[in-house]
């Protein structure tokens, strides 16, 4: 009895010793927002007491498109099998949990499941390049249309902002993202959207002549985004004065237009996104054809060491790193990407250069040569396996080993 005895109490400490310590390091959440990217689209949004940003899980299923029950069943299952050659291995599902302490949050003082920027852009941007590569199942082509759509316009943002924040003026961040999702209403009349009611209410024959869709799929979409979109309750003078006989009838005025025809994977709706950001297929592809294949390729080669694509070391994103060798490998990471912020990219490299063996390779280099590269670097250098005067030229397609 005193052994059980014992045992018990050591396990009752060990149990307490637990607590304590998921105690101290349990994250809270301290100040709540709503970001709107998407015109219509609100997100619950958090700032951690670490300082982390982070999406509610529901604002990110909202954000990306996603079903709520999709996005929890991938905190179960992992991560889609389409999007697994698209994913750093150390991507994690795993359900993070928080206390709410901000104010003004509908959850204040209860747990929420939330997921921070990092894992959001990297879901995003796996989402992205698979549409560009053509894996993506049937039920899955809409999530990868909004996360490119998603990923221009975001881009366009930290473009716009960071000038005009240079220029001295007031970046209005959430407004330009807005901006640059959907300038809507020009394009929507370009393409032929006749409104109804003072040429800017559009009745729901209205929408679904402009789409080309049956009036159920309107209804359908209409019920599950009734939070975000209102109708506008016509009056019977202006229902008589369009020719209806009907006794009741609503108007949506043009944002909300915008938000159905960019919601929707009609025909219409595809030209309208392509018109607005070019091409998915072709926007879809930030990362080249020639990358994803040396993923493959370098998978391969150090497979049953920790090889990591598209990797984050200290903040700073690398293409390839493989743990055991202290080895980075970038492809088409030209002369310290030059078109970057050059201030940035100057603390990058010294910190890369200073801590890491970095390998730099055009797409196009061969096996023989890149290995050779990686058995000629040393922390403190870079080796390049390309001309940089020559980089950007369609025959480039060898490169003479440098150190640099």
């Amino acid at each position: 009895m005193l052994v059980v005895g014992h045992s018990y109490l050591g396990g009752m400490i060990l149990i307490n010793f637990i607590k304590e310590v998921l105690n101290m390091t349990e994250r809270k959440a301290v100040h709540y927002g709503q970001v709107e990217i998407i015109p219509g689209i609100t997100c619950d949004a958090y700032v951690l007491d670490d300082g982390t940003a982070v999406l509610s899980e529901r604002g990110t299923a909202e954000l990306l498109g996603m079903k709520h029950a999709s996005l929890q069943s991938m905190a179960v299952t992992g991560v889609p099998k389409t999007l697994k050659p698209f994913v750093d291995k150390g991507l994690t599902m795993a359900v993070t949990l928080v206390e709410v302490t901000a104010k003004g949050s509908p959850y204040e003082g209860r747990k929420i499941t939330i997921y921070d920027s990092n894992f959001v852009e990297s879901l995003m941007c796996a989402y992205a390049m698979a549409i560009g590569h053509n894996v993506l199942q049937k039920n899955q082509m809409h999530i990868g249309r909004r996360c490119v759509l998603l990923q221009s316009a975001l881009v366009r943002t930290v473009l716009e902002s960071a000038i005009k924040e240079a220029c001295g003026m007031p970046a209005k961040i959430q407004e330009t993202a807005q901006k640059h999702y959907t300038d809507i209403v020009e394009l929507m009349k370009e393409s032929g959207l006749k409104c109804s009611v003072d040429g800017d209410i559009a009745i729901k024959t209205d929408i679904t002549d402009f789409l080309d869709i049956p009036q159920s799929t309107l209804n359908s979409f209409l019920s599950k985004h009734r939070s975000k979109i209102e109708p506008i309750k016509l009056e019977r003078a202006t229902i008589q004065a369009i020719g209806s006989k009907a006794g009741r009838m609503n108007g949506y005025c043009l944002k909300d237009v915008g938000t159905i025809a960019l919601g929707m994977d009609s025909v219409i709706g595809i030209k309208l996104k392509e018109k607005m950001f070019g091409s998915v297929s072709s926007l879809a592809k930030f990362e080249t054809k020639g990358e994803i294949e040396w993923q493959k390729v370098l998978g391969k080669v150090f497979a049953g060491f920790g090889f990591h694509h598209n990797y984050t070391l200290n903040g700073y994103r690398v293409d390839f790193y493989v743990e055991e060798l202290n080895l980075i490998c970038e492809c088409n990471g030209y002369d310290n990407h030059i078109h970057y912020n050059q201030t940035q990219e100057k603390e990058r490299e010294e910190y890369l250069n200073k801590n890491y063996r970095v390998v730099r390779f055009h797409h196009l280099t061969d096996l023989e040569t890149l290995v050779n590269g990686i058995l000629h670097a040393q922390v403190g250098t870079v080796v390049k396996l390309y001309d940089a005067s020559h980089v950007y030229s369609d025959s480039s397609q060898s490169a003479a080993l440098s150190a640099q």
